[in-house]
Order: C-alpha cells, then structure tokens, then sequence
C-alpha cells in the first residue's frame, strides 16, 4: 500500500493563518516533511506549523541549500524526494510543508512534479501568500477593475526596461534584502518610490512596514522582505 504526499502551504508566518484543511491533514499524517537551509537548523515552516503536528509524528528535515548553483539543487532536490518516497513506499503518508503558498516559488514544486510523474497520490493544500499578507497589514491594495499586477523576485527587476516599469499598476517584488539599493534607485527613476512599501517579516514577530524605503538604506534587511510598488497618480 502506497502512502499519500501532500503539499501544504504554511503561509507567511503567523500560525493563525494555516487553513482549517491544512490543520487536519497535519492531525492526521504518519510524517511531516520539512525543508531545512542548514543542517541542524530549525525550519521556519516547522514553526509556524509546529502546534498542529502531533508529538508521535515522524518529522523528517530535509536539506535545501540556499544557492544558485543548480547541481547542488539538483543533488538536495533528489535525495529529499528519496526521503520522501522512503515513507511513502512503507505506507506512511507524508505532508511537506512550505512558507506561503505551496504552488508560488516553492520548493515544494520540485518534489510535487517528480512523485507525481512516479504515481504517487499527490494533494496540494494552497496556503496564503506573502503578498496577499503584506497587502493586508500594510493597507495597500493590489489591483483595482482591470489594474495590471506583476509578480516578479528582485533579479528579475533588472531584466525590465524603464518604460516596462511604469506601465503596471502594481509590482510586487520578493526577495529584496540583497539588492535593495539598486531596486530603490530603479524604483525612484520609474517614480515609483514614493507609493511603494517595504514589508518586512510579515506575520512574524519582527514584522515591519516602512513607507520611506530610504530611511533604511544600508540596513540588513530580513529574507523575508517583499515590496509592493503601486503606480504614482500622474
């Protein structure tokens, strides 16, 4: 017999904001799987989710490197799905959990597409994205009728042309702690800085939202830090 995978989406960071789905099937599994950026290092997704998993759940930490070198994803992509399937083969059902939605830069992707090619009965919990949070608790909304939103991470800023930047509506941009200077200056030069918001750790303890992204220029900035760029009024 087969165990079932599922993918779960934990959201941003605040536990209250797992759905009643994903609480039950967390209740429910025989393991959780969990992705982990060094070893012995506690995940994050593990602690938003934690007071859902039942004490005589087996977690199993898996390694996902933070890198770009693509054979070193490759390797920890491979040996996760081994893991994996390790327990699914002895019956076990696994749930794997991810930050946000578990279909929106996930590394739960990788994982979901190669059981699914294999057979396995795979369920995917959707969970609330960060953006979808941050618009919440900074009070910005992300499109009005037929407002044009784009959801780009922060490498690709630099892939669009000035005269591209000013024609969405909204821009919502991830993983801005390593390049936020250059995006505040692309920003500024599309006239867009005044009406964009930095969020910080949104759903966490130390979350934050900051109106005057100069005023923490040079500081180091979460991981978890995202901004929501509206279009200035002409």
């Amino acid at each position: 017999m087969i165990g079932t995978f599922y993918g779960i989406g934990v959201g941003p960071g605040d536990s209250e904001l797992l759905t009643c789905k994903a609480v039950r099937i967390l209740q429910e599994v025989d393991c959780v799987a969990v992705p982990v950026a060094e070893k012995d290092k506690e995940s994050t997704a593990q602690k938003i989710a934690g007071r859902f998993i039942r004490p005589d759940c087996r977690v199993l930490a898996i390694d996902f490197p933070m890198t770009r070198d693509q054979g070193l994803l490759d390797e920890a992509w491979q040996a996760g799905c081994a893991l994996v399937q390790e327990q699914l083969d002895q019956g076990r059902s696994v749930a794997f959990l991810t930050l946000g939605d578990a279909m929106l830069y996930s590394t739960y992707i990788y994982i979901f597409q190669h059981l699914q090619r294999e057979g396995y009965p795979v369920f995917t919990i959707p969970g609330i994205s960060s953006f979808s949070a941050a618009a919440a608790v900074s009070g910005v909304p992300l499109a009005f009728s037929d407002d044009k939103v784009v959801l780009l991470p922060a490498a690709a800023l630099a892939d669009l042309l000035p005269e591209e930047l000013v024609k969405f509506e909204t821009l919502v941009i991830f993983k801005v702690a390593h390049s936020f200077a250059q995006i505040v200056d692309r920003l500024e030069s599309a006239g867009r800085l005044a009406s964009s918001v930095l969020i910080v750790a949104c759903g966490h303890p130390e979350e934050r939202v900051i109106t005057d992204l100069r005023s923490v220029a040079g500081e180091e900035l979460s991981y978890f830090s995202l901004i929501i760029s509206r279009k200035e009024p002409v």
